[in-house]
């Protein structure tokens, strides 16, 4: 008795992950993920008029939920929400 797993098998697999993806509507894509990362984007300071950079914190769907002075708090704080931070540049 094999424990393999026949190519027809790993097809028919494949085919219902597809069609579980078929499945979601383009609002419920865009949801995915969004409570698993943030990414950090560097920004003008929305309250100085000067040339000041602030890093924004933003959620999957591009949500803007935080401003850091620095990347590095940016991350830490994604962190600490137990998400993982990602970088946009």
């Amino acid at each position: 008795m094999s424990n393999r797993i026949t190519d027809h098998d790993t097809k028919e697999e494949a085919h219902g992950a597809d069609q579980d993806l078929d499945l979601l509507s383009s609002g419920d894509f865009a949801m995915l993920g969004i409570h698993d990362f943030a990414y950090v984007r560097a920004m003008p300071h929305a309250e100085e008029e000067s040339s000041a950079i602030v890093f924004g914190v933003f959620t999957a769907d591009g949500t803007h939920i935080a401003s850091f002075e620095s990347c590095a708090v940016a991350n830490a704080a994604i962190r600490q929400h137990d998400m993982d931070p990602r970088s946009v540049h």
